[in-house]
């Protein structure tokens, strides 16, 4: 076996990864025997037991029985030593580590080295990170485990067992349905975390940031209703936030659509990154034109809403499906003339059903540029209804100044698009 071009034998190797594991995990567990007195092991126990699973398991390849007779003893050991502390040491924290440490041995004798090693950098970890991982636990919420879980429920338990193959003539692929509602989720959900922990949404532009990567819309109407409660001076502050969540969303289209249609991200990758920019670049020298002397703080923005709810997620698979049949349609009937006519009512609504379906449209009866215009005009499209919500919903100057700025992105987007394209 050769490692950085020397060759080294799949024992010396193995010995050397076994003891080095097992120095990790005993130096973690000798700095803790000051602070319990009775803790197991330390810097010379969990060494021995490492290499011990190592020898045996690399002493007789050929039968388990070995490695397991000795994993017994130690369970003996393990059990003897927990009970003759047992009143002062309630947890099974050091008898687990070193159990662990044990069948480490035995996983790089079988020549597992990755797995191995990144058990014990994580078990390490794990040892380490006691009392953030302590305070974390308490200081959870129950809503936000639920969180969690139905994200592992929509990613990790749902996606693997959906059927990977072509339906009807309009070829429906229910896995690739649920992969982009997974996606979008994953997305979502990222922007959610982002916004627990660093942001509290108390700074405008941050919620402006991190929400546009959830949802520019929901994030429009939001900063619009809190501006109502706002000093008037605040309007640019507002504004600007709003413009940075479309700066937002153009970047999460195109990440979206290059993870789906590597061939329709390409023509717009100058202008989705160079608008994304050029608007986040905008609403930050926006919010920091305010007078901080004269504005009152920002209220606190409304309570999240939770981007993972189960109904949410069926739903936007439902709308997905439904523009995916109905752009097949428009597009063998109709042609681009027809889908640049849907792009504008969708992006009214809600874009990403929509340019998620040209995803898997687009090569087959539909251009990648005839696509990548539908793509332009529905996000204009959208610009513009936000623009509008902000001008319902939101004081008015701030509203104005939202939907000129939204409306103006919107017509130098398809503009620019154009102009691109005759290049």
């Amino acid at each position: 076996m050769e490692l950085f071009g020397v060759s080294v034998s799949p024992e010396l190797l193995g010995f050397s990864l076994s003891l080095g594991l097992s120095l990790l995990i005993g130096f973690e567990r000798e700095e803790r025997r000051p602070q319990v007195l009775t803790i197991f092991g330390g810097v010379r126990t969990y060494p021995l037991i490492g290499l011990s699973g190592f020898l045996l398991a690399t002493i007789f390849p050929q039968t388990v029985l070995p490695f397991c007779a000795g994993l017994l003893i130690l369970g003996l050991l393990l059990f003897a030593s927990y009970h003759s502390t047992s009143d002062t040491a309630p947890g099974l924290t050091s008898e687990v580590a070193a159990i662990i440490t044990y069948i480490l041995g035995g996983v790089i004798a079988q020549g597992y080295y990755w797995l191995a090693a990144a058990t014990g950098i994580i078990a390490v970890t794990l040892l380490q990170e006691k009392k953030r991982l302590e305070s974390l636990a308490i200081g959870l919420p129950k809503e936000e485990l639920r969180t969690l879980l139905r994200f592992l429920l929509l990613t990790a338990v749902i996606l693997p067992v959906v059927p990977r193959q072509d339906f009807t003539t309009f070829k429906l692929n229910p896995f690739t349905i649920w992969l982009v509602v997974a996606a979008v989720s994953a997305v979502s959900y990222a922007s959610y975390l982002l916004q627990k922990f660093l942001g509290e949404k108390r700074a405008l532009l941050l919620a402006g940031l991190l929400g546009g990567a959830y949802s520019s819309t929901v994030t429009t109407v939001a900063l619009a209703r809190q501006s109502k409660n706002a000093d008037t001076c605040l309007a640019p502050h507002y504004a600007g936030a709003i413009l940075a969540a479309t700066g937002s969303m153009y970047i999460r289209l195109w990440i979206l659509i290059l993870i789906f249609s590597p061939i329709l991200a390409r023509p717009l990758t100058l202008l989705f990154w160079t608008l994304g920019l050029l608007a986040i670049l905008i609403g930050t020298l926006m919010n920091r034109k305010q007078d901080e002397d004269s504005c009152e703080d920002s209220p606190d923005n409304e309570k999240e809403h939770n981007p993972l709810d189960i109904s949410s997620a069926l739903s936007f698979a439902a709308i997905f499906t439904v523009v995916l049949v109905v752009t097949r349609l428009v597009s063998r009937h109709f042609g681009s003339t027809g889908i640049a006519a849907m792009a504008v009512i969708m992006g009214a609504s809600d874009v990403d059903p929509f340019i998620m379906g040209l995803t898997q449209t687009v090569g087959g009866s539909l251009s990648v540029a005839h696509a990548a215009l539908a793509v332009v005009i529905a996000a204009a499209s959208n610009n513009v209804m936000k623009g509008i919500y902000a001008y319902s919903f939101g004081e008015k100057s701030a509203g104005r100044l939202s939907l000129i700025l939204l409306a103006s992105t919107g017509a130098i987007s398809v503009l620019a698009f154009i102009l691109l394209s005759a290049i």
